[in-house]
């Protein structure tokens, strides 16, 4: 052979090969990406409901602060 064929010939292999093996890469990081965004809304989630637990619990203390100090109750403090 040649040498400048082979020279194409071994920089067509090694095109189809890295072609190839970016094609398999890819696959692997969509159905990677795809569990790594189930896993963040997951999260986020829990998170948002932290946030509505707090905001509803920050509310009920704020209503409470506005109403009149003698018909307020007094909570015992938790040990």
């Amino acid at each position: 052979m040649d040498m400048g064929v082979s020279a194409v010939l071994a920089a067509f292999i090694a095109t189809a090969g890295g072609v190839l093996v970016a094609v398999i890469q890819l696959r692997s990081f969509r159905k990677e990406n795809r569990s790594d965004h189930a896993l963040v809304q997951k999260r986020l989630d829990t998170v948002i409901d932290m946030v509505a637990k707090t905001s509803s619990r920050l509310t009920d203390h704020l209503e409470w602060h506005k109403e009149p100090s003698k018909t307020r109750k007094v909570a015992a403090r938790k040990k």
